[in-house]
């Protein structure tokens, strides 16, 4: 009886562990209803050293004197093309003061000398590296712990310093200022000229009561697909910055003041490119001029142009003007030279394809004062053609 009894209950807890397993094999039902205990993932245990915080760097500022190439580090497109203005005079070397030059007197510098780069150009340096950057440039001054408004950072690695990009200070940006493109100047193969309008910061007279005056340290022009060029002091920048000029080719003839042009890899880039920005680089602050742009035109690749006049007649060595868009032909009598030179325009026509002579009108002028007859010729491709009248 008791062992009736004992099954009849071990059928009945089977039966209440799951009313429908009751017909089922122990076994199948216990799988079943059985819930995987999951297995644990062991958590590595990290060998890797903590990465250090890096210490915080401490700079030393100052001021120096750098090369070209030095200055515009990381701000134009290459520096790769910059040396030194040479000098054709011993003149004019100390006309502005940013300008850091070889000259050491007149009868050291007979014959000339060069302008090297930038003076007075603001620093910082790591505070461990000071002394050995003060030997490497001796120009090196400090000035304090407190951080110029614009400046360049140098680094020193196996005994060379390298410099940053410059920490610009940009105070204004101009967007209305009116341009004008000389492509036959006496400062060079181009003379651009800014004019402000609205907002008055360039200097054009020989007043220094402007922003951007005589102490211009240095001018970046950029062109429209993005080529950044570094213009140097009395090749391209002078003493009334709302002006600058640059070269294409070697030759000087155009700019008496100097004998060799620099850089002149990275000019050439400008011919037949479009100017839309200018920049003017103070110590302390720098001005960005927006332009509606400026197209360079190229340099005339025929054959060289001359002129004979007889009485008022102005006889060209070339008739054939095809390859000019809308040809100008002017002819000036200058007498004197220099700021004090007058000058007459004789002649202004439009050159005919297929016609080689033209007539002046010389009533204006006094033939006996020993003046010079000049010609250009002006298109719409090209930057305009000396004629040279004989």
């Amino acid at each position: 009886m008791k062992r009736f009894t004992s099954m009849v209950l071990a059928a009945a807890v089977v039966c209440s562990l799951g009313f429908t397993g009751c017909g089922k094999n122990a076994d199948e039902q216990a799988a079943a209803n059985s819930t995987p205990v999951p297995t644990e993932t062991p958590v590595p245990t990290s060998t890797s050293t903590p990465t250090p915080t890096p210490t915080p760097v401490t700079y030393v500022y100052g001021t120096a004197s750098l090369t070209y190439a030095e200055y515009y580090a990381g701000d134009v497109s290459s520096t790769d093309g910059f040396d030194a203005v040479s000098s054709a005079t011993n003149k004019k070397n100390a006309i502005m003061s940013s300008m850091y030059t070889d000259f050491v007197d007149a009868e050291t510098n007979a014959s000339g000398y060069h302008i090297l780069g930038v003076n007075n150009c603001n620093i910082a340096v790591p505070d461990f590296q000071a002394e050995e950057y003060a030997k490497i440039n001796p120009t090196f001054v400090k000035t304090g712990s407190e951080a110029p408004k614009q400046f360049k950072t140098v680094s020193i690695e196996n005994g060379k310093a390298s410099y940053s990009a410059t920490n610009f200070n940009t105070v204004a940006v101009v967007k209305d200022a009116t341009t004008s493109l000389s492509t036959s100047s006496n400062w060079g193969d181009y003379l651009v000229c800014l004019f402000d309008t609205s907002e008055t910061h360039l200097r054009n007279t020989r007043e220094d009561n402007f922003d951007i005056n005589s102490a211009l340290q240095g001018m970046i022009v950029e062109t429209s697909d993005g080529l950044k060029v570094g213009l140097e002091a009395l090749q391209s920048m002078w003493v009334q910055p709302y002006e600058f000029s640059f070269n294409v080719s070697k030759d000087s003839t155009r700019n008496s003041r100097i004998s060799g042009w620099d850089n002149l890899t990275e000019l050439a880039k400008l011919e037949g490119a479009t100017i839309t920005k200018v920049y003017y680089i103070m110590a302390d602050a720098t001005y960005e001029y927006d332009i509606e742009g400026v197209y360079v035109k190229p340099q005339y690749k025929g054959n060289a142009i001359t002129a004979k006049r007889a009485d008022a007649t102005v006889t060209l060595s070339e008739k054939n003007f095809k390859n000019l868009e809308n040809p100008t032909l002017t002819v000036t009598y200058t007498v004197g030279s220099g700021r004090s030179a007058k000058r007459t325009v004789v002649l202004t026509t439009a050159l005919t394809d297929g016609t080689a002579s033209y007539t002046a009108d010389l009533s204006a002028i006094d033939l006996t004062a020993g003046g010079t007859f000049s010609a250009t010729i002006s298109s719409d491709n090209t930057a305009d053609i000396a004629v040279t009248v004989e």
